[in-house]
């Protein structure tokens, strides 16, 4: 009877140093543990987990906590699977007797999932509830693998690393647990990335239009991955990318790579070593304008991938409207002029041109210009022609004109009507020129008819 409390206590020793270096849940008030003495080899044990959001704090007891008011928001949806490791090097971990408790003497998570001889039966997996929790029970006394197998529909960092957890655990005063409660944590990425774009440099379609994406570093243990992807709209094709925070070079602390509209920006095992949670990680992407497509509005959005966790921006709208110039003689919309030119202008005043357009064979003239970004969907522009028509009077009116955003094949429709040149004035060779011919002619006859009465008259008269 001398040497078996020694050796009782030789397995406590053991098995809280497993328990305690092992699991990952948060300490609080225990419970009053279960019965005092050897294990009871009937009984079988239960695991319940309690998960919630937060950084993680010091190693637990394994007793329920009472006010978890403290703990953070808890985490629904997550799934554990619980699996017994059974053997090591093909001996069995049986934690009923000494022998058990020897094998699994110092031993930590990495050694089991990292293979080393250990041995894992199949696994239980449980998922958490409304309020974080997932319980196991009926489990067969023994050495028990945690791993976090998926986190649901929460935004975690990171999953919480595998622990190890014994059935029976140990208590401090000698006691053994039989219904362990465990609590661990994730860091939950709750930031919110921005993204915005500017008004084009120049307004007309085929210019570049530059966004800005920022991205904030959450809280977390170590970064693994923080990946910044903007999947471009098919309209939009990629110019370029770049980080805009001091301290960070391109190919050294993150690379740039664009595939099928993908743009990727990495951050190297350099830059993340970088990183500090709280700050913003500012990028700028210029893109090139081709098309309006059906409607002229083209959004875009970005995502930020930090470790596990993913986050998508707002998604902000370049917007982009069609106009068509109609140019036709006077009176007569059938009559399409060709060769009319138009320079369009951004302001009244007609001095801040934007482009020029020349009218075709059909007497049209298009161009696609921008309209404004977001909820902002017309911009007035202004026209005036500079050149026109052979034949045709130059109108040198300055036109307004609204263009809205929408397809290219719903443009605003501006109608020019020209005047006919006035051509010079002409010989009296038509209707009119031959009326008075004919009357000077008549004039002529009558003069002569006249002179002849006279001239037989004076001749009647002398004979």
């Amino acid at each position: 009877m001398s040497n078996a409390l020694p050796t009782l206590w030789r397995w406590l020793a053991v098995a809280v140093a497993v328990a305690l270096v092992s699991l990952g849940w948060s300490s609080g008030a225990a419970h009053a543990a279960g019965g005092v003495g050897n294990i009871d080899p009937s009984k079988t044990g239960s695991l319940t987990i309690h998960k919630f959001a937060g950084n993680e704090g010091s190693a637990g007891a394994g007793t329920q906590i009472g006010d978890t008011s403290n703990l953070g928001k808890p985490l629904s949806g997550v799934e554990f699977t619980i699996a017994p490791v059974s053997q090591k090097s093909g001996k069995a971990i049986d934690l009923t007797t000494p022998e058990g408790w020897d094998i699994i003497k110092g031993v930590q998570a990495s050694d089991v999932t990292g293979g080393n001889g250990y041995t894992l039966g199949s696994g239980s997996p449980v998922t958490t509830g409304a309020d974080g929790t997932a319980t196991k029970s009926g489990l067969p006394l023994g050495l028990y693998l945690v791993t976090e197998t998926n986190t649901g529909s929460n935004n975690v960092v990171t999953k919480s690393e595998p622990f190890l957890v014994t059935l029976p655990l140990p208590q401090s005063n000698g006691n053994w647990l039989y219904d362990v409660h465990v609590y661990p944590k994730n860091q939950v990425n709750d930031t919110t990335p921005e993204k915005t774009v500017d008004a084009p440099a120049t307004p007309v379609l085929g210019s570049e239009v530059t966004w800005h994406i920022k991205a904030p570093v959450p809280s977390a243990k170590s970064f693994d991955k923080f990946v910044v992807t903007d999947q471009l709209d098919s309209r939009l094709s990629y110019v370029s990318a770049k980080v805009d925070n001091a301290g960070f070079a391109q190919g050294t602390d993150y690379t740039v790579a664009e595939s099928n509209g993908l743009v990727s920006i990495t951050f190297t095992a350099a830059g993340r070593a970088k990183l500090q949670a709280g700050t913003d990680i500012s990028i700028t992407l210029v893109t090139k304008v081709n098309s309006l497509g059906d409607d002229g509005v083209i959004k875009n959005k970005a995502t930020v991938f930090v470790n596990d966790s993913k986050n998508d921006t707002n998604v902000p709208s370049t917007n982009w409207g069609p106009l068509q110039i109609l140019k036709y003689a006077q009176g007569d919309e059938a009559k399409a002029l060709a060769g009319a030119t138009f320079d369009i202008f951004s302001d009244a005043g007609a001095s801040t041109k934007v482009g020029t357009v020349t009218t075709g064979d059909d007497g049209r003239a298009n161009i696609s210009l921008w309209v404004g970004h977001n909820d902002v969907a017309q911009k007035d522009y202004w026209l005036k022609e500079t050149k026109a028509p052979a034949g045709y009077v130059l109108d040198e009116q300055v036109r307004k004109v609204t263009v809205k955003a929408n397809g290219t094949t719903s443009p605003v429709v501006i109608k020019v009507e020209n005047v006919q040149q006035n051509h010079p004035k002409l010989p009296l060779t038509g209707a009119n020129g031959q009326l008075m011919l004919t009357i000077c002619g008549i004039g002529l006859v009558l003069i002569a008819v006249g002179a002849g009465v006279v001239t037989s008259s004076r001749r009647r008269r002398r004979g």
